[in-house]
């Protein structure tokens, strides 16, 4: 029920890196209405807030740092904690960069 994953990207970046709208068909397709993605970029944020059809949240840090602000992991847990334990269907989709 946890799925880890790349930044989804488009342009150039969509070459080697998972595309945004092969990402965005798959979540639709296998899980609808079931599923939040989770962007722990700090460096990189969506370019539409209706990606994923508002079905994402944001708790950036530096790649492949510690969070800065230390409150942003027990933060993410009980967020992502909470929408698992909501429906037994629901899944999570975590990336960085």
């Amino acid at each position: 029920r946890i799925i880890a994953m790349g930044f989804p990207s488009t342009g150039r970046e969509s070459y080697y890196r998972n595309p945004m709208p092969e990402v965005e068909r798959f979540f639709a397709k296998r899980h609808p209405e079931h599923f939040r993605v989770y962007n722990l970029c700090r460096e990189r944020a969506y370019d539409n807030p209706s990606r994923f059809g508002g079905r994402h949240a944001r708790f950036p840090f530096d790649d492949h740092n510690a969070p800065s602000d230390l409150g942003l992991i027990p933060a993410f847990i009980k967020d992502a904690t909470g929408f698992l334990r909501a429906d037994e269907e629901n899944v999570v989709a975590i990336h960085c960069k």
